[in-house]
C-alpha cells in the first residue's frame, strides 16, 4: 500500500516536471521578465534593448550551453565568466527556473 502511494506520488511528481517543461518559449519569457530584466542588455532576432551591445544576443544560447552551465551563470556570472559585465539579477525561484527554460529553448 505504502509502495503505491510512493509510486503515485512520483507520477505526480514527474507529470508535474513534464507539463512545466511543455510550455511555450514565450510564457517562459513572460514568467522570468525577459522584457523588462533581460532585454534591456540583450537581444533575441534582432530585436534589442537600448544596451544590447553590452550584452549581446540570446539567438542560439539553448544549443551552445546546458542547463547546469546556465543555472550557475545566473547565479553568479562571474563563476563561468571571470570577465562577465552581466550583474546578478534578483529573481524568485520561479523567475529563474523559467529564465533558464527559456534560454534553454533559443535553440
Amino acid at each position: 500500500m505504502a509502495l503505491g502511494r510512493l509510486t503515485m506520488a512520483v507520477a505526480l511528481v514527474l507529470g508535474g516536471a513534464a507539463t512545466v517543461r511543455a510550455e511555450a518559449p514565450a510564457e517562459y519569457a513572460a514568467k522570468c521578465g525577459y522584457e523588462a530584466k533581460c532585454k534591456v542588455c540583450h537581444s533575441i532576432g534582432g530585436d534589442a534593448g537600448k544596451l544590447a551591445d553590452k550584452g549581446g544576443p540570446l539567438d542560439g544560447v539553448g544549443a551552445k550551453r546546458d542547463e547546469a552551465w546556465l543555472r550557475a551563470y545566473m547565479a553568479d556570472p562571474k563563476s563561468k565568466m571571470p570577465d562577465a559585465k552581466m550583474p546578478v539579477i534578483k529573481l524568485t525561484p520561479e523567475e529563474f527556473d523559467a529564465c533558464i527554460q527559456y534560454m534553454l529553448s533559443l535553440k
